[in-house]
């Protein structure tokens, strides 16, 4: 189309059509910037298909990502809360009457109580979007908030979980194994049923005390307001990344 523009402008000229000629040259001039503009165009629009199909895979690597987590802190929470419960039940049974408890019961009480779980989530996909300049492939700004402070968000809840698990190994664990044998924890039998348990130490303010902290701690883990800050942010980019 260029070459046929430019062959009418030479014959214009040798035949001294000047104005003709400007008319010619300003057409092709115009045919070039519009040729330029739509291959602009389809550069961009390319370059947006690429970044729309790497954001869905994005998008899909999350939601995947979250609903796993949301799993996981599902399972976590549950078993917090058999912490909890049951250390309210060892609280309710005191003063003790070990001639008259059910042993097996409170056998179990004080196993359930002795456990330790921790929400350790996964964040691959989100690690490898907001340390990196991919981040802005993200176009949904309420999404890209709600992962940018994800990592904190985790970090602030962990901490209750940390101060539970570091008070469960440095004084609860050390102070029930000095009158339940924690081979009996491991073999899942009665942790009462055997012959080296001093059964005084059930009435003790000591022991009283030791599960009281206990229930207090992990009350601060499942009633705080960073565990249901967690669970509405899980939920949120769930709903957020789940495509129609």
């Amino acid at each position: 189309m260029i070459k046929f523009f430019r062959n009418i402008r030479q014959n214009l000229l040798s035949k001294g059509k000047t104005g003709k000629y400007f008319k010619y040259a300003i057409g092709e001039i115009i045919l070039v910037v519009i040729g330029i503009l739509i291959a602009l165009q389809i550069n961009n629009w390319n370059q947006n298909r690429i970044e729309r199909k790497k954001e869905s895979n994005y998008i899909e690597n999350i939601n995947k990502e979250f609903k796993l987590n949301r799993a996981q802190l599902d399972s976590v929470t549950f078993y917090h809360y058999k912490v909890y419960i049951n250390a309210t039940k060892i609280l309710n049974l005191m003063p003790i009457d070990i001639n008259t408890i059910n042993k097996d019961s409170l056998s179990i009480y004080i196993s359930e109580t002795f456990n330790h779980y921790t929400f350790n989530p996964q964040q691959s996909s989100v690690n490898s979007l907001t340390n990196t300049s991919t981040f802005e492939t993200i176009s949904n700004l309420e999404l890209r908030r709600l992962l940018q402070k994800w990592d904190e968000l985790v970090k602030d809840y962990k901490e209750e979980e940390l101060l539970f698990r570091n008070y469960s190994f440095d004084n609860f664990i050390p102070y029930i194994s000095k009158h339940i044998s924690l081979k009996a924890f491991t073999n899942k039998t009665n942790i009462l049923d055997h012959n080296n348990v001093t059964y005084t130490f059930l009435n003790s303010l000591e022991f009283e005390n030791a599960i009281a902290l206990r229930k207090g701690l992990m009350s601060d883990v499942i009633l705080g307001s960073e565990l249901k800050e967690v669970h509405e942010t899980i939920d949120r980019i769930i709903v957020l990344t789940t495509t129609k």
